[in-house]
């Protein structure tokens, strides 16, 4: 079996089925700042940090100094590795007066006296601008071959943007290509891996960013999932955390299972969140991601209802954690969900407005298999999850999701709604569905008073009429 190499960022790892082929070429192609070259001596770094030896040629009038002046400041950086295990040389001048004959020597020479089981060539197009195709091509092929000779890892960076037909992506053992994209006016940046031999591949393009850091990528969280998880949890009932509620559904929600609350703003979705998450403890720990409502919010938010998260939240059973609505990648927040339900064995996951999750989807078809992966995953592990979904209240029927989608992302669904009744909005809860369980089918008021949701009438919208 062919040794593979860890590039050195996890999320490319799982994108290459665990990492570089030894003894093998790849191509890195992508515009100017899309990440490249830091990708690249991400590679280096860790290879070196895994007891490998790394050697980084250049191509470009750039000099090596300069190129270390910015990589330094990356966290990745090793100085102690600089120059024994860890070279840069530049090849420019080699190729200017020898072209690539002279280049090859040089890569051969280099590979050999380094003793280097990870080389990176940075500005292939360069090479390429000095040739034929013809020639081009052939040297590439050469390259090939002294990555196998020398059982070495050879990644090439050029940012040219050639189509899959052309000879040197026909002839390398692997091609990743890095874009910058923008959609409107949001500017995103995607990796995609587009040939790796002997490898199964996650297909299709994954968002990447760069800080600090280094290169994250954040495989595309439907294609990530295992095609076969683990069972859920035993079939038994979770308390809703109101025993009304639990009334309506026989018993409880099913254990594992996902529950999305849809309605209006103001419908009591969030408050019976909050009821749910107030039964967590040592034996069902609680977990909860907030978009719009800081957890002290929340906190005065149940204190006034007579909900207590304080006592779980100080003795560790519960945490919530809140994401501001932005432009996040969500591949990574589902990642970071799920991580943090397993960390802390977690049975409670209260996830409050998919809508944020939503908009922050560069393609929003992608939303339903997004959330059936997350749901499945929290269910693996023996977590059951509580959505929240906002939708508008006029023509409350078309708002609502198609089934087909609602059918893909949970397994029960609980509709809250406002409607005007007399002189007062009066709110109302109907179970629409609830995985292979009976319930009751009918729509009931409700409302919130100093202990939390209660079914029935307000009294004090009688009190008032009476007044009036």
């Amino acid at each position: 079996m062919i040794e593979k190499f860890s590039t050195g960022i996890e999320g490319l790892d799982q994108l290459t089925d665990g990492g570089f082929l030894r003894g093998s070429a790849y191509i890195v192609q992508g515009p100017p700042g899309a990440g490249k070259t830091i990708l690249a001596n991400q590679f280096c770094y860790a290879h070196v940090r895994a007891g490998g030896r790394a050697l980084y040629m250049t191509l470009l009038a750039e000099s090596s100094s300069r190129m270390l002046a910015y990589v330094s400041q990356m966290d990745f950086f090793e100085g102690s590795a600089l120059p024994d295990a860890m070279q840069y040389i530049s090849g420019y001048g080699v190729l200017e007066r020898e072209g690539l004959p002279g280049l090859l020597k040089l890569v051969q020479h280099e590979l050999k006296r380094h003793r280097a089981t990870a080389m990176v060539l940075d500005g292939t197009f360069v090479a390429q601008s000095v040739a034929s195709e013809q020639e081009f091509r052939a040297f590439i092929h050469a390259l090939q071959g002294v990555a196998g000779m020398a059982d070495a890892v050879l990644v090439m960076l050029t940012h040219q943007n050639r189509d899959s037909s052309c000879p040197e992506h026909t002839m390398v053992d692997g091609w990743i290509e890095l874009s910058d994209e923008t959609q409107g006016f949001r500017a995103y940046r995607t990796i995609q891996v587009r040939k790796h031999r002997g490898a199964a591949i996650l297909p299709g393009k994954h968002r990447v960013r760069i800080t600090g850091e280094g290169v994250a990528v954040f495989p595309r969280v439907e294609s990530a999932l295992e095609a076969a998880p683990a069972a859920r949890a035993e079939a038994h009932r979770v308390t809703s955390g109101h025993e009304g509620l639990d009334t309506l559904l026989q018993g409880g929600l099913p254990a594992g299972s996902a529950t999305l609350l849809v309605g209006p703003t103001g419908a009591g979705k969030t408050t019976l969140g909050l009821h749910y998450l107030s039964l967590s403890s040592a034996q069902e720990p609680g977990l909860m991601f907030g978009f719009y409502e800081t957890p002290a919010h929340l906190l005065q938010k149940a204190r006034s209802i007579g909900l207590d998260l304080d006592t779980p939240l100080g003795d560790g059973t519960l945490e919530i954690s809140w994401l501001p609505p932005a432009e996040n990648i969500v591949d990574e927040l589902v990642r970071d969900i799920v991580s943090r339900a397993r960390a802390r064995k977690a049975k409670r996951v209260f996830v409050d407005g998919l809508v944020a999750i939503r908009d922050s989807l560069v393609i929003p078809e992608r939303m339903p298999y997004v959330i059936n992966a997350l749901s499945m995953q929290l269910g693996a592990i023996g977590a059951s999850v509580v959505y929240t979904s906002e939708i508008p209240e006029l023509q409350l029927d078309q708002a609502m999701m198609p089934s087909d989608e609602l059918s893909a992302m949970v397994d029960n669904v609980l509709l809250l709604n406002t409607g005007r009744r007399g002189h007062a909005f009066r709110r109302y809860l109907s179970v629409i569905k609830l995985r292979d369980s009976d319930f009751d089918p009918r729509t009931h008021e409700f409302h919130v008073n100093a202990r939390g949701i209660a079914f029935g009438p307000d009294p004090r919208v009688a009190e008032s009429r009476e007044a009036g």
